[in-house]
């Protein structure tokens, strides 16, 4: 029989051409393709010549059937352990790429993927244009060793998803009286936009044990380290997850996720600070039961003249050729209408959907928020480059109640949603702690403390302040804005733009 080294290759079942400086890489397993950009940093040759040799030499152990599929061979392995797991850094594994389904998991459970790497690229179902089904919602495996805790979680997600109803109905009777048809629009038109208010209003009484899914895009590397943080989490929940996508990833990129676990670091951590129980921390605090006021709190910037300096030195070094030194003495000795004259001359051409130079992430504000829950899962999807410090979800901070449905006459229904998620939060952060957290519904706020860069913050503002944005972040990021006014209104005056 004739070995496949006598056998021409024909690169064009892998390359999308063979003569061109660009080219994309198809039709081979996600770890091939990882070990051939590695190979670029250790072989003087071009990736089509590496991979090549490498078929012809059968070093990867790929097998080409007459479907052109192909499939990984021990040989492979070994080959992988070398070139991946023993190749000194990391990097090879993001060249490895996983499309991943996840369904039916809580919102609880969605969050802390998103938070769990800055690397994964995610769209979740949007309970803004959608309606959850009753029943749809996660029951913690740890209700099993307290029937009593499982009977009533049940009850009170079943009565607060009939008050989800009511309210959806309530809202589309008032807003069909508040909001004209518009000139030329259909009545299903009408009809999806007036639902679409009322689903995103309604929704607030809904709990983060209500499921959801996503779909998620990841590299190797990134997969790992959100497996890692999800395999350390207190929940079993997002610990079963992680196995999960452990193994379902594993058949994709299997080399790169061997030998993952929990990190001792971050569970020892946690045991340590939580060394005195939920309940004594609830009985403890000075909490709000009611309605309270979200808010949005520039604490730590630098004066603008300041920072009028070191943006004029940056861009200076950057457009005009100049060390640093240089740009920094010439920024010191301009006088400050120059300095906003070279940082607006940086800023002034923005279109609507531009960024700002990445030299603005030089810039940092620390923000603290107080936030709905529902704003909080927004500000994740949408979020770019903030890092985020935030507590656990909680009942002690009050809760938001829609405007729509303060003014259609809905607040009692809504209040006694949010008496019934207090409730049984009450009774599992004294009898079962690790299961509260899944009570907090979406109108419940959340405090939070984000490192926001000037270029982070001019894709929010721009994005979240727009007309189609939802109004609970809306809120927050005119709040932001106009704070920001007041400390930098040069560096703000770009903002918001419109096309």
């Amino acid at each position: 029989m004739e070995s496949k080294t006598n056998n021409a290759i024909d690169l064009s079942q892998y390359v999308s051409n063979t003569d061109k400086n660009v080219y994309t890489i198809f039709n081979l397993p996600e770890e091939v393709i990882a070990v051939i950009f590695a190979y670029v940093s250790r072989s003087p040759k071009s990736f089509r010549e590496n991979l090549r040799q490498l078929l012809e030499d059968e070093e990867l152990g790929i097998q080409q059937g007459t479907s052109s599929q192909l499939w990984l061979s021990k040989k492979a392995s070994s080959f992988h352990e070398k070139w991946v797991v023993q190749y000194g850094h990391s990097s090879v594994a993001e060249h490895a790429v996983a499309h991943v389904g996840i369904e039916q998991i809580s919102r609880l459970a969605s969050a802390a993927l998103e938070l769990a790497t800055s690397f994964g690229s995610f769209t979740e179902y949007s309970q803004r244009y959608q309606r959850p089904q009753r029943g749809a919602y996660y029951l913690p495996v740890e209700l099993a060793q307290a029937p009593h805790l499982k009977e009533r979680f049940i009850a009170v997600q079943e009565e607060n998803y009939s008050i989800y109803e009511e309210l959806f109905h309530q809202l589309v009777q008032y807003l069909q009286k508040e909001i004209p048809l518009q000139a030329g629009e259909s009545e299903r038109a009408y009809k999806m936009r007036i639902e679409k208010i009322a689903f995103e209003d309604a929704r607030y009484v809904l709990s983060n044990a209500t499921f959801t899914q996503l779909g998620m895009t990841i590299n190797g590397r990134a997969v790992r380290d959100a497996i890692v943080q999800l395999l350390s989490s207190p929940y079993p929940e997002m610990q079963e997850l992680g196995q999960q996508l452990t193994d379902e990833v594993s058949q994709v990129i299997p080399t790169l996720l061997r030998h993952i676990k929990a990190n001792q670091y971050q569970l020892k951590t946690r045991e340590n600070l939580h060394a005195e129980n939920y309940a004594k921390l609830i009985a403890k605090a000075d909490w709000c039961e009611g309605e309270s006021k979200s808010h949005a709190r520039i604490l730590s910037v630098d004066e603008e003249l300041a920072t009028l300096r070191k943006l004029a030195s940056l861009l200076l070094m950057q457009f005009q050729e100049l060390g640093y030194d240089e740009a920094d003495k010439r920024a010191e000795q301009a006088t400050e209408e120059e300095l906003k004259s070279i940082v607006s001359n940086g800023l002034s051409n923005l279109q609507f959907f531009d960024h700002p130079l990445e030299l603005f992430q030089h810039v940092n504000y620390t923000v603290q928020l107080q936030i709905s829950e529902a704003n909080w899962h927004q500000l994740l999807r949408h979020n770019r480059k903030t890092h985020f410090t935030y507590q656990e979800p909680t009942i002690v901070n009050g809760y938001t109640i829609p405007p729509h449905i303060v003014a259609a006459g809905a607040t009692a229904p809504f209040q006694r949603a949010m008496e019934n998620a207090n409730q049984l939060y009450v009774q599992l952060i004294n009898e079962l702690p690790q299961v509260a957290p899944y009570a907090v519904t979406n109108a419940h706020h959340r405090q939070l403390m984000a490192t926001i860069s000037l270029w982070e913050l001019y894709h929010l503002i721009n994005l979240r302040t727009s007309d189609e944005a939802q109004w609970d972040i809306r809120q927050t990021f005119q709040d932001l804005h106009d704070q920001l006014q007041q400390i930098h209104p040069t560096l703000l005056h770009f903002a918001k733009r419109r096309p």
